[in-house]
């Protein structure tokens, strides 16, 4: 089996001094010397560094590296194994599970809670699951990742990724319903709950994205809220909503921002399938309900514009 490496930067290869958290360069070759000492190394690997960089930092070019780093470089190889930081590994998984949708080989991207030497990191846990699931021949983008040191490792599919809880480290699936799971001796079991449609929408037409997403205006609910301005560069708005796939529907402002966006023509769309008396704004408005992750919604609409076949599954988003 062959492998090809490709580190990013992120806490699985940083360096730990005082309370900074910084990249280091030679931090990512650690993590292939912490495995070998962990686990038997059965397989042969490439190494491939496109950037070095705290995930935090990444804008519409680290990520559009990433994906050309995949592509160009996944023939010949059974699997590929992504480092990558843990606040924006969301937004790098689902633009892989797009670029690459449900019949690729493996690409997992491993991150870590902590720096490899800390006794806490899950990071070669991690790897080792990654490694796991590319001998068991899955295919596609998966992100293992183990909150509870004591239990197995959770495997989510890229596309399928909720926004993490504030100040804390943990990952979860949307619905809390994970691809799998690979336990400490490496057999992974897929979760049985989870469904996922075949492709059908093709890959994204370009792999570049600019450093901003100036015309996609990303929107987040909270009580009194004030709407953001629509300018003229806003192309499209995505609505992000609460825990329960609801918006405010009855305030003025809500009803006047939306009734702007439909004056102009920018198309308005929303994720979840909300039945609150609520979600009427949503008919009232011609918004366009997406059920997939909001992470996902808004890296599909970066990735493919608002244009496109939307509703369309590809990756594994559509739930």
């Amino acid at each position: 089996m062959k492998l090809l490496f490709i580190f990013t930067g992120g806490t699985i290869g940083a360096t730990q001094s005082g309370d900074t958290i910084s990249v280091d360069a030679k931090k990512p070759y650690l993590l292939c010397e912490r495995y070998e000492k962990a686990h038997p190394v059965d397989f042969t690997y490439d190494t491939l560094a496109p950037f070095s960089e705290l995930s935090e930092n990444f804008s519409g070019e680290h990520i559009a590296a990433l994906l050309r780093s995949v592509t160009e470089n996944k023939n010949g190889y059974d699997g590929i194994v992504v480092t990558h930081g843990t606040d924006t590994l969301s937004y790098s998984a689902a633009a892989l599970g797009y670029t690459l949708g449900n019949s690729s080989i493996p690409v997992c991207l491993v991150s870590s809670n902590f720096p490899i030497e800390d006794a806490r990191s899950n990071g070669i846990a991690n790897l080792y699951a990654a490694i796991s699931l590319i001998k068991a021949g899955e295919k596609g983008v998966l992100v293992p990742y183990r909150n509870d040191p004591d239990a197995d490792v959770t495997v989510h599919r890229g596309t399928r990724l909720s926004t993490s809880l504030a100040l804390a480290d943990d990952v979860f699936s949307v619905l809390e319903c994970p691809y799998g799971t690979v336990g400490a001796d490496g057999v992974f079991k897929k979760n049985p709950s989870y469904t996922e449609n075949e492709d059908a929408l093709p890959a994204p037409e370009s792999l570049s994205l600019p450093e901003r997403s100036e015309g996609l205006l990303r929107v987040f609910p909270y009580p009194g809220m004030t709407y953001p301005t629509i300018t003229e560069k806003t192309e499209a708005i995505l609505l992000d909503t609460y825990h329960s796939g609801t918006v405010d529907g009855i305030s003025p402002a809500a009803h006047t921002f939306l009734q702007e966006a439909k004056n102009k023509g920018i198309p308005v769309f929303v994720t979840g399938n909300a039945a609150y008396d609520s979600a009427h704004i949503f008919l009232e408005y011609g918004v366009t309900r997406l059920p997939i992750s909001p992470i996902a919604a808004y890296i599909k609409l970066w990735l493919y514009g608002e244009k496109a076949e939307l509703s369309l599954s590809r990756g594994g988003d559509i739930f």
